[in-house]
């Protein structure tokens, strides 16, 4: 049976590669915030069905009959797992879309890129198996990271562990199912134990280390302002500079320090799910020239109180700011990056042309 199913046509490569993608971009389309609870749902239905397919398709492989009918189920089972995958990663993408630091949200990407590679280039039953088996412990991971602090109304590294146990456990114990669903799948145990433990594992030394964001918060907006004031009705208006310079969205936003400046000030609004609170930080920092490093000089510190329709909204000043590089990380939690504003200062005697904008 295994060598029946070995390989797969060119076209059929290709035609999962395209139905993974076909599934994220749709989700990216239609799903939802993910703090809205639809979100949850179809992510939980996503995993439900993922899971299932995945566990009657190695039935099917256990069975041996090597019949027409069963070629035919076993091909539009895995077409099956593989759409709805990458409507699962799409959580991912979704994230990462939304985070207003790529510098920040670049290694969700990498592991959606990771997904597409490894599925075009996987062909045999075992090895299809194996990338099933460990996309779908990608996306059950994502997904309960993303959900915990929605429960437990916090986000913090504690949080985040907790998320990481959690996934451990249910993926131990899908494997000690799925073992004894078919000969292939107790012969790719071992494989798969090492996944189960091995993925959390891994994401959370990345998230410990800083190189993953903070999910499930991520900066909507942020920018640099000459100043800000909050109105009565609790709208912030600000005073930026025009920039007409071409492409100017591509640039490193250039900051024209006035004598009637009294300071930088910052803006973010970061989205939270509903009713989820956080320790929040803008920490200013600058580049030294001399030693290549980012320099913290000032941190400003919130609490951040989620589900507003704009996000938690708050600004900073920075004063005695001095000309160069500067940017505000957004942190959580003390040191945990949601994302940050990377700026120029630059001392200007001319007068700048300022519109007054809701922000």
């Amino acid at each position: 049976m295994r060598r029946y199913f070995s390989s797969l046509h060119p076209y059929k490569e290709h035609l999962t590669t395209i139905i993974f993608v076909v599934g994220i971009v749709i989700d990216m389309l239609i799903l939802p915030d993910i703090e809205d609870p639809k979100a949850r749902y179809f992510g939980m239905a996503y995993l439900t069905v993922i899971g299932s397919l995945i566990l009657f398709r190695e039935w099917i492989v256990s069975r041996n009959r090597v019949t027409q009918m069963e070629e035919r189920i076993y091909g539009i089972s895995t077409f099956g797992i593989v759409c709805f995958s990458g409507s699962a990663l799409s959580f991912v993408c979704i994230y990462a879309w939304r985070s207003a630091a790529l510098s920040v949200s670049w290694p969700l990407f990498l592991i959606f890129i990771l997904c597409i590679l490894a599925n075009e280039l996987v062909s045999t039953h075992s090895f299809r198996f194996t990338l099933d088996v460990g996309v779908f412990f990608i996306a059950m991971l994502f997904y309960i990271v993303f959900n915990v602090p929605i429960l437990v109304k916090q986000q913090n590294d504690s949080v985040f562990g907790l998320a990481v146990v959690c996934s451990i456990a249910i993926s131990l114990l899908y494997t000690y199912i799925l073992k004894h669903m078919s000969d292939s799948a107790r012969f790719e145990a071992s494989r798969i134990y090492a996944l189960a433990f091995g993925i959390p594992m891994f994401v959370g030394m990345l998230y410990f280390l800083n190189v993953l964001p903070a999910v499930p918060l991520s900066l909507a907006s942020g920018g640099v302002y000459h100043n800000i004031i909050r109105t009565e009705s609790g709208d912030f208006i600000g005073q930026a500079e025009t920039d007409t310079r071409p492409f100017s969205s591509l640039r490193t936003d250039v900051y024209h320090l006035t004598p009637e400046d009294s300071g930088v000030y910052f803006f973010s609004a970061v989205d939270a799910p509903a009713k989820l609170s956080a320790p929040l930080s803008h920490v200013w920092e600058y580049y030294d020239e001399k030693t290549k490093k980012w320099i913290p000089t000032t941190t400003i510190s919130f609490t951040l109180e989620g589900g507003r329709e704009n996000g938690y909204r708050a600004y900073s000043k920075k004063e005695n700011i001095v000309n160069g590089l500067w940017r505000v990380t957004v942190n959580v939690d003390g040191n945990r990056v949601i994302g940050r504003v990377t700026f120029e200062v630059v001392r200007s005697n001319q007068p700048v042309t300022i519109v007054e904008t809701k922000i």
